[in-house]
Parts: structure tokens; C-alpha cells; sequence
């Protein structure tokens, strides 16, 4: 079932636990340390098991990602991915804040890529 994201309290416990040099005496320990931390926050941040019942659907470039929920009360709708930004999945949202399906989020998908090729869906019909 899809979860929508990581759990803002591990994300917060885990980047409070983040190594910094002052805490050790040797650089070697401290990479070990940095080592063991950025796995454990990939997990906290990363691990599938927040996308699980989702497909990815559309990668926006620069490691951002658009996905379809297929599980769960969330079914159908569309959810960004800016991790690599540093934030949270969230919902995909219209200009009156409500939530995009994958009807809606693709046909603004079509229109833009057609604008961007030049192209007008109405002159051509």
C-alpha cells in the first residue's frame, strides 16, 4: 500500500544523529561514520517501501519524479517526488488545490509538451 513518504519524526531524528568533524580525531573515523549515517538516512528517506504501490510515470530531470498511486485511498492520483531536493513526496495539486488524477495531471502533461514542440491540438482538428 502506498504511504506517500517518509515519517517527518525519523527524518528529523535521523539529521539531528548527522556526523560532523569536531566529533572526531581522526578523518578516517569520521568517514566510517558518514558512511554508516547516509545509509541508515537513504533508508529513513529513500526506501521503497514509500513508493510501493505507486509507478513512476514521469521523470521531470534533475532526479524529480512524477508518480500514480495504484493502491490504497490514494488510487489514481498523481504524487510529485523532490527528495532529491530535499523535501517530502506530496500530492500533486490545481490551481484550487485539489488533488490531480492521472486524467487531469496527463492532459496538462500533453498540453505543455505539445507547447513546447510548437504544436496546437485545436488547429490540427
Amino acid at each position: 500500500m502506498f504511504r506517500g513518504g517518509p515519517d517527518p519524526e525519523a527524518t528529523t531524528g535521523i539529521l539531528a544523529e548527522q556526523p560532523f568533524r569536531e566529533g572526531f580525531d581522526d578523518v578516517a573515523d569520521l568517514e566510517a561514520a558518514l558512511e554508516v549515517w547516509e545509509e541508515r538516512l537513504t533508508d529513513v528517506r529513500y526506501g521503497p517501501r514509500f513508493t510501493s504501490g505507486a509507478l513512476c510515470l514521469s521523470d521531470e530531470g534533475c532526479g524529480l519524479t512524477a508518480w500514480l498511486v495504484v493502491t490504497g485511498s490514494q488510487r489514481g492520483h498523481m504524487w510529485r517526488d523532490p527528495r532529491s531536493d530535499g523535501e517530502d513526496l506530496h500530492p500533486i495539486r490545481a490551481a484550487d488545490s485539489s488533488q490531480l488524477d492521472l486524467a487531469v495531471w496527463y492532459f496538462e502533461w500533453l498540453a505543455a509538451a505539445e507547447a513546447a514542440r510548437g504544436l496546437d491540438r485545436w488547429q490540427q482538428i
